[in-house]
């Protein structure tokens, strides 16, 4: 195996365990009267689907929501659920870890070859 290609793998492995860790987050049940301008939230608005959200602006009858490139004003009433995103340690932990021990694993396969 050429020394080019043996740098490039780990590399290629560590971007994937990067990854994996940003990407490990826990939906937990959020109450309508604190949402948090700047955060991330899934709501529903009657039965549409769930649908990703940033929060612009929260004033007392409604929301300032951005998806994607679009703001939208909501009606706090027309909400039916919401879920409000954070960081889950553990699974971050966890699939760091993993992600680890298998790149180890990998690596000593490549380097028997």
């Amino acid at each position: 195996m050429s020394t080019s290609i043996r740098w490039k793998i780990p590399l290629f492995i560590s971007i994937l365990l990067l990854q994996i860790g940003c990407n490990a987050y826990k939906p937990t049940q959020g109450n309508s009267n604190n949402f948090v301008v700047g955060q991330k939230y899934e709501i529903r608005i009657g039965d549409r689907p769930m649908e990703r959200v940033i929060v612009n602006d929260v004033t007392d009858s409604t929301l300032v929501v951005r998806k994607g490139r679009t703001e939208v004003i909501v009606q706090r009433d027309m909400i039916t659920e919401i879920k409000h995103r954070k960081v889950s340690t553990g699974n971050t932990v966890f699939g760091v870890v993993v992600g680890g021990l298998l790149a180890l694993v990998l690596v000593g396969t490549l380097s028997w070859l």
